[in-house]
């Protein structure tokens, strides 16, 4: 497994489009405990009350408190 990178140090991402998915979800699902963050992301089943989870993201606490700070930052710049 690779190291962490040092603090300030840029990460690189790469995105391959042909297996990466891209899904419009309808609901998810939170749930935690001491340690890690779960969200599953769910899209309606048609005809029904139902939701298929699509996706599933873990994240330790800190990175759920760093993503929620970074998604409200950026929701903010877009709002009118």
């Amino acid at each position: 497994m690779a190291d962490k990178p040092d603090e300030g140090q840029q990460v690189n991402f790469t995105l391959n489009p042909d297996k990466t998915p891209v899904y419009q979800i309808d609901g998810y699902l939170i749930g935690s405990n001491e340690n890690v963050v779960t969200i599953n992301f769910g899209q309606n089943v048609m005809g029904g009350t139902q939701q298929n989870i699509v996706s599933r993201v873990a994240l330790s606490r800190q990175q759920a408190k760093e993503f929620l700070k970074n998604l409200n930052d950026h929701i903010e710049k877009f709002e009118v």
